[in-house]
């Protein structure tokens, strides 16, 4: 079984207007590419990427659960009931520092590695108190770059993507440029999504959700709402780490709601859900705790 990348922001299509929004745009999948968009003002589109499992590359094997040493830490193969989603869990208040923002391969490394090094601070501490393991994901801002989950998808099909059978985000440094230019808000809100797609695989989240998904049969409602739970959920999770660096370090108030209101400019889609929704799932991570990003237990309405 190959994976293939799950991904942040969805890439250009012709190119709009000068002035128009962007478009960003993600696809998270089983066996199937499933498009999600969330448009970003006065850029270009950009895809989110897709998830794809076809093979080898699942991310984890059947039955964890059961095999899980007490004391270990160890993925939950649960959605709804995963304890990472339990009352009580929050991330910690982050001190994140960044370097300015620039467009050389150089500098964007560094900008993202040094963004990592804050989404790690924030998320470590939440797997480890529910005795989820914790690694820090491989960053790849390469444009030509090759993964488990297979070779870089067309630029038409994602910008950025999560690659779960190697714990990787994929950032390509010149679709990132040309779709949201150097946007700190833009930047942080993708890395902090598709980062959002790692915890859900570090927590057994992500394939607890693959098993639902092949339950319900390839491109049927039923898997196509289990996606959206997935997609919304890392919204959520965006939320969640935006407001853990919220006026400190790097990261001032204007900047960490400006993060969330990217996805005020989303584009609905069956497999991401309605603008509202996409908007109200980053906003409740950014007012709440874990809890608030239970999507696998809102209502249908909710997850539309």
């Amino acid at each position: 079984m190959n994976i293939e990348p799950t991904s942040a922001w969805p890439p250009p299509a012709p190119p709009p207007p000068r002035n128009s929004p962007v478009r960003v745009l993600g696809v998270l999948a089983l066996v199937v590419a499933i498009v999600a968009a969330v448009a970003l003002p006065g850029l270009g589109v950009i895809s989110f990427g897709e998830t794809v499992i076809t093979g080898q590359a699942r991310p984890t094997g059947s039955g964890v659960n059961s095999q899980r040493e007490p004391g270990k830490p160890g993925p939950v193969l649960e959605t709804a009931e995963n304890p990472l989603l339990a009352e009580g869990v929050e991330l910690p208040q982050t001190n994140c520092q960044l370097p300015s923002l620039r467009r050389s391969e150089e500098q964007l490394q560094a900008y993202y590695e040094a963004a990592m090094r804050c989404l790690d601070a924030a998320w470590q501490p939440a797997l480890e108190s529910v005795g989820e393991p914790f690694s820090t994901p491989v960053l790849q801002i390469k444009d030509e770059t090759e993964s488990s989950c297979g070779g870089l998808p067309p630029k038409e099909e994602a910008t950025a993507f999560y690659c779960p059978a190697d714990k990787a985000i994929h950032m390509p440094r010149k679709r990132l440029l040309e779709t949201v230019g150097t946007v700190q808000a833009a930047h942080l809100a993708v890395l902090a999504h598709e980062y959002g797609h790692h915890v859900q695989q570090l927590s057994g989240i992500m394939e607890a959700a693959f098993d639902e998904m092949t339950a319900h049969g390839e491109d049927t409602p039923g898997e196509q709402q289990v996606t959206r739970r997935m997609e919304l959920q890392a919204n959520c999770f965006a939320g969640l780490f935006l407001a853990s660096t919220s006026g400190r370090g790097s990261v001032s108030k204007a900047l960490a709601q400006q993060g969330v209101k990217e996805f005020e400019n989303s584009i609905g889609s069956d497999s991401h859900g309605t603008v509202p929704n996409q908007v109200k799932w980053a906003k409740a991570g950014f007012q709440k705790a874990t809890s608030a990003c239970n999507t696998f237990t809102a209502a249908e309405g909710e997850v539309r």
